[in-house]
């Protein structure tokens, strides 16, 4: 499915930003992609684009391993409801 693929490549994006030289312009590139991702995917009020916006806001290691988190949870719901 492609909302799966979307949410996987989000999810590796992640790590990629974790782990070669962390910097805050990769982090917020990512994180806009995946917060509109989910609210695309899931809808603004939704409550894992909420937790995301409210959780993943510090360029730091923390919120990208929140993210993903968040980002893995919404792919294993979207796995069930199909």
């Amino acid at each position: 499915m492609i909302a799966e693929r979307k949410l996987d490549d989000l999810i590796e994006d992640g790590w990629l930003v974790l782990y070669q030289e962390f910097n805050s312009a990769a982090f917020r590139n990512w994180q806009s992609q995946a917060l509109a991702c989910l609210a695309s995917l899931l809808g603004p009020d939704h409550s894992y684009t909420l937790a995301f916006r409210s959780h993943v806001r510090n360029a730091e290691e923390l919120s990208v391993l929140i993210g993903g988190g968040i980002l893995t949870a919404a792919k294993e719901e979207m796995r069930k409801k199909h």
